[in-house]
Order: structure tokens, then sequence, then C-alpha cells
């Protein structure tokens, strides 16, 4: 399942892999993901690997192996520029039938990483079976519990909006885009996205 992304958090390259943290990186990047849905999926579950951790901290006392076939994975993260992103959209388009040019955007609330708020963007789509483009705009949320985490994330939750205004206006071309979002805390995503967009 294809997930196209916008985000603001800072990138870092761990050997092939392209992974996205918590630090804002001042400038919005797009990029697509390829995220596997297991065979045993359950309508609605976001079924990952179960993690056990000292309460309250991000020490993992025990955590299950990952398995493709019982769980949501990552094939791959790639950012694009902006040339490329679109042309990815367009070919996605052309194929839909469905939902034919239209976008579903999801903006996650507190407490995610940018790895699951891929794995829930592409759990939406694929239960809904959304034919058109998944997007997903990620902020620098921690993507944890503890106190500090929770008042970082408010600290970076406001600036978003205008990062995120802008790309609603330009990922794809002349489409209505209806609107997922996580939390009441996201509905400021709603007044950017539902309305008619332009390149």
């Amino acid at each position: 399942m294809p997930v196209f992304y916008g985000t603001d958090r800072g990138r870092q390259q761990l050997g092939a892999s392209t992974v996205y943290g918590a630090e804002r990186a001042r400038r919005l990047e797009l990029g697509r993901a390829l995220v596997t849905v297991p065979k045993a999926h359950q309508i609605p579950n976001l079924e990952r690997p179960w993690v056990y951790r000292l309460p309250f901290t991000q020490i993992v006392l025990h955590s299950e192996p990952e398995d493709p076939r019982q769980h949501f994975t990552l094939k791959d993260v790639r950012p694009l520029s902006k040339e490329e992103f679109l042309q990815l959209v367009q070919e996605r388009l052309k194929g839909s039938s469905d939902y034919k040019d239209h976008a579903l955007v999801f903006v996650h609330g507190f407490n995610t990483s940018f790895e699951y708020a891929l794995y829930r963007t592409a759990q939406i789509a694929y239960d809904i079976k959304f034919d058109g483009v998944p997007l997903l705009y990620s902020w620098p949320s921690m993507g944890s519990l503890t106190l500090h985490d929770y008042s970082h994330d408010r600290e970076e939750f406001g600036p978003g909006r205008t990062l995120f205004a802008r790309i609603s206006t330009s990922w794809s071309p002349a489409t209505p885009v209806p609107s997922q979002s996580a939390s009441l805390r996201t509905a400021w995503a709603i007044s950017c996205c539902c309305r008619r967009c332009s390149i």
C-alpha cells in the first residue's frame, strides 16, 4: 500500500533506511512509503508486534519479532522532489476508480511516531478500500508518553499549520481532498484540507 507523505520532521539515514525523528527540520519534505498489509489483518485493527516497556519510559523489556504475515511493515521510505512526488501522485490518480481523483489526508495526534502514522494511514486506506491517493502529514511528535514528551508535542504541534496549509494546496492537482483527523487536537487540518486544491 503506497502512502505519500509530507513532513517537517528531521531526517536521518541509518544505513539504507530513511528515518524521521522528533526534531523539527524547519522545512517541508515530501516522499512515498510502501507499507505491507498482513494477510491476517482484521478490520479495524493495526497489527504490530507487541512491546513491553518500563512504564513511562522508552526502555524495552521484551518485544515480539516483526513478521510481515502477521504485522503491518515498512517496505520502503523514499524522499522525493516535488516533481517526482507529483508525478507519482498523478500516476496513482490515473489508476483510481471508486475514489477517482480523490486524496485521503491523515494528520496524526499526540504520541505518534512517523512510522506509526504511516501504518495508520495505510490501515485506514486499506480498510475502506480507498484507491485514490493516501496522504500523510506528520509533524514532529515524540511518539511516547512521558511528561516531557507531552510538553514537547504541545509546543511542536502549532507550527505545523503553516506547512500543512502549503502542502494541502500542492500535493494533488485540482482534486477535492477529504480529511481524516486523529484527534480533536488536529481539527485545524479540516479547514486546510476540505477545499479544491491546485498546483
